[in-house]
């Protein structure tokens, strides 16, 4: 009888620590199963350094390459492309934000403890999520690799060409020089904002019913977030 005890409480505290059965998350390159809110805070931070550093290696290479005005003029699409590319991971990653914060409401459902305990619990994902991890999104993409794309592009290799291309020549690639950073600068912005807005909806609304001790709204809330970012992914 005692072993059975002993079982039983052995088996309810490994169910406690690992949230009562783990979650699925796409981290962009692959899916991973994730047992805890600790585990999940580690793969959140760890998601948004691989994209900042691997956008910023790339940056490298191509500002290595690209150091003259010359250079500049006969690769435009490639640098135009790594705009793209910014702007895409960009989305990408705020998509699997979102994502992240369903799965962290989920990892606090599944815990041990009152709906008071789960209430203090989903104040974390405040500062996981929207806090830390997209700030660190808007300081690594939208203002130092984006500022560092200006100092580089336009305001570097861009501005030399005025000292000796034909001015009409200069004008306008510096013009549309601008313009695709301005206009990326504010695409980013714009995904970086909504899914800045997105998250602390549902977080609000998702820390509202369970101060209420409403468990079944907040998997309405799950279930409507869902849907909303399925159809994100069908817009891309």
């Amino acid at each position: 009888m005692k072993k059975v005890i002993v079982f039983v409480l052995a088996a309810v505290m490994l169910c406690s620590l690992a949230a009562c059965g783990g979650e699925t998350v796409s981290t962009g390159e692959k899916k991973v199963s994730v047992n805890t809110i600790e585990e999940l805070e580690e793969i959140v931070q760890k998601d948004v350094a691989d994209t900042v550093d691997g956008l910023r290696a790339e940056y490298d290479q191509l500002t290595a390459e690209i150091d003259t005005y010359d250079k500049y003029v006969k690769n435009t699409a490639k640098v135009n492309e790594f705009y793209n590319r910014i702007n895409e991971e960009n989305r990408a990653i705020c998509i699997r934000m979102r994502e992240y914060s369903i799965t962290y409401t989920e990892l606090v459902l599944k815990s041990a403890g009152s709906n008071s305990d789960k209430y203090d619990a989903i104040g974390d994902l405040y500062d996981c999520i929207y806090d830390d991890a997209c700030g660190d999104i808007y300081d690594g993409i939208y203002d130092d690799l984006m500022g560092d794309m200006y100092d580089a592009i336009y305001d570097g290799v861009v501005e030399d060409g005025y000292d000796y291309a034909p001015y009409k020549e200069w004008s306008d690639t510096s013009s549309e020089a601008y313009k695709i950073w301005s206009d990326s600068l504010s695409d980013i912005y714009d995904e970086w904002s909504d899914a800045l807005s997105d998250i602390y909806d549902f977080w609000s609304d998702v820390s509202s019913d369970l101060l209420d001790g409403d468990t079944d709204k907040v998997n309405e809330e799950i279930t409507k977030f869902r849907e909303d970012i399925d159809k994100l992914k069908e817009e891309k």
